[in-house]
């Protein structure tokens, strides 16, 4: 298996670099594929105090040359080089082996050293040359790889969910496991890499605690069984003086190797853009007390709407070209059950904004982001279903004049989405009005609409079959002919008079002034909700 490694020239290995060198040299001795980190020619008899580890050394086999035929010698020779974590041995023919002596791969074969045969024709320069081009290659395509990670994370805070996005794309880019905290130490975002641990317990308690420390420092390390992990303090402002600024939250990530300059530049860019994220909300959390006092004054306050304006945009995350849209938001039913104050700090977390009302068994927030799949399934993950409206006109004055106030601007949507609310709680799935049909009947549940429509047709639905159908057949007609006599019986194929009597007969079977508008738009209503895939079937007698 091929090592995974982060910097550039880590990611050659002898595997690799083999196919970019010109044919001919043989591998006498495999000890397997590992890193190679440098190519460096040495023809002395102990050069491993000028190594590094997974080092590939090309020798003339000078300081064997009259000492070949002792093996115990030779053996010396080649111990050292394995002691030293040389990865492989390149042995050169010419000027003075026309072959690697046996002595020498027996050798390689005892401590498990890969041996090269190097044929005379190739100079040792070449082989130099073709090291240094393919960490070119590497380098070229690690400052790629390094703009495109960059590029994704200054995306990310233009995203819906900036914090959970640059926690994402960091986990992903890096491979490594991170973890965002808030300044009590609670988990708010997590995103893993296979095969890489979160580091928990009393080694987690222990960082924490370290990281927010007053006297903590841009990063905390701490090292245990091969797992590197790391802190870094988020705060409000820069350390100056010997008070620390306050914590508003902690980034940890975990790596199972020793990370390099290109994971550092990662963190480095993703801390960056977490303590503008963080600064940015913990400023915004003063702007919903002042709208709050703002909208309290109201006309007695000059610039008052204006104000509100500013203030509510400070309050509610995402773009401000973004129409608001009003959601409420309900515990699963299988959820435990939480504080209000907690389920609040999540709600904004996770809908990026400030404006959460918590009232009886329910919870109402402001937001401009997207009823996506997405974000459906992260509310549920918390434990919440939600009902959303859909957003405010670009007409309406949240986007002009504010006119009405911010409280008129916001009352439409509001209305939808309670009248939503009750078709969630029955399909125990977050619904969008987005994706409705814009109905009267679309806001009822199913089971819910069946109800109403059968108890305001029980007096017809209650009838023997036979004139139960004929009955609805009739109405139905009717209320689509706008109670015209002639088209109605043309429709059913009954005489005009006897359509009549039905009609008068109905009117009285439901208790109803049938003449009256409201009236049959309630009708004509039950009647379509008797049409959805819940109550398709025949109506059966109570």
């Amino acid at each position: 298996m091929v090592p995974d490694f982060g910097r550039a020239w880590d990611s050659i290995t002898l595997t690799r670099f083999l196919r970019h060198l010109p044919p001919g040299v043989t591998v006498v001795h495999d000890a397997g594929d590992r890193p190679l980190r440098w190519v460096e020619p040495s023809d002395i008899d102990d050069p491993t105090d000028y190594l590094v580890h997974h080092e590939l050394i090309l020798t003339s086999g000078f300081p064997l040359v009259g000492r070949s035929d002792d093996a115990e010698f030779v053996r010396g020779f080649i111990g050292r080089l394995a002691t030293a974590k040389v990865s492989a041995l390149g042995f050169g023919l010419d000027p003075y082996f026309t072959s690697i002596p046996a002595t020498v791969v027996q050798a390689c074969r005892e401590f498990d050293l890969t041996l090269w045969e190097i044929p005379a024709a190739l100079p040792f320069a070449v082989v130099g040359m073709a090291f240094a081009k393919l960490m070119e290659i590497d380098g070229a395509r690690l400052l790629r790889d390094n703009a495109e990670a960059n590029r994704q994370l200054m995306k990310c805070v233009a995203g819906e969910q900036p914090e959970h996005e640059i926690v994402t794309v960091l986990a992903s880019r890096s491979r490594s496991t991170v973890q965002l905290f808030g300044p009590v130490g609670r988990l708010r975002h997590f995103a893993s890499t296979d095969g890489v641990p979160a580091v928990d317990g009393n080694e987690l308690s222990a960082l924490l605690a370290e990281a927010s420390s007053a006297q903590a420092s841009k990063l905390i390390l701490h090292q245990a069984n091969g797992w590197y992990h790391l802190a870094f303090p988020i705060r409000s402002t820069a350390l100056s003086g010997a008070q620390a600024a306050p914590l508003l939250g902690v980034l940890q990530l975990t790596f199972g190797r020793d990370p390099g300059a290109a994971e550092h530049n990662l963190m480095s860019t993703a801390f960056g853009l977490l303590e503008v994220v963080a600064r940015q909300r913990n400023l915004g959390s003063f702007s919903p007390p002042q709208l709050a006092t703002a909208l309290v004054l109201g006309d007695r306050a000059d610039g008052a709407d204006v104000l509100a304006q500013e203030l509510f945009n400070s309050s509610v995350g995402g773009n401000v070209r973004r129409a608001p849209r009003v959601v409420l938001a309900i515990a699963q039913p299988s959820s435990p059950a939480v504080e209000p104050a907690h389920a609040i700090t999540r709600l904004r977390s996770l809908l990026d904004t400030q404006l959460v009302l918590h009232s009886r068994d329910a919870f109402t927030a402001v937001t401009r982001s997207e009823p996506t799949p997405q974000l459906f399934a992260r509310l549920a993950e918390a434990g919440f279903l939600v009902a959303v409206s859909r957003p405010t006109d670009r007409n309406d004055p949240a986007f002009g004049e504010w006119r009405d106030g911010l409280a008129g601007s916001l009352s439409g949507p509001a209305a939808e989405a309670s009248g939503l609310l009750a078709r969630v709680r029955e399909e125990r799935q977050s619904l969008s009005a987005d994706q409705l049909p814009q109905t009267f009947a679309s806001l009822l549940p199913p089971a819910a609409g069946q109800r109403l429509a059968r108890r305001t047709l029980a007096g017809v639905l209650e009838l023997p079959p036979a004139r139960r159908d004929l009955y609805v057949k009739v109405l139905r007609a009717w209320l689509a002919a706008h109670g015209s006599w002639d088209a109605t019986a043309a429709r059913v194929g009954i005489h005009r008079n006897s359509i009549r009597r039905h009609i008068t007969s109905i009117g009285e079977l439901l208790d109803a002034d049938l003449a009256r508008a409201e009236t049959r738009t309630e009708l004509l209503l039950a009647l379509q909700l008797l049409d959805e895939p819940a109550g398709r079937q025949t109506p059966q007698r109570r």
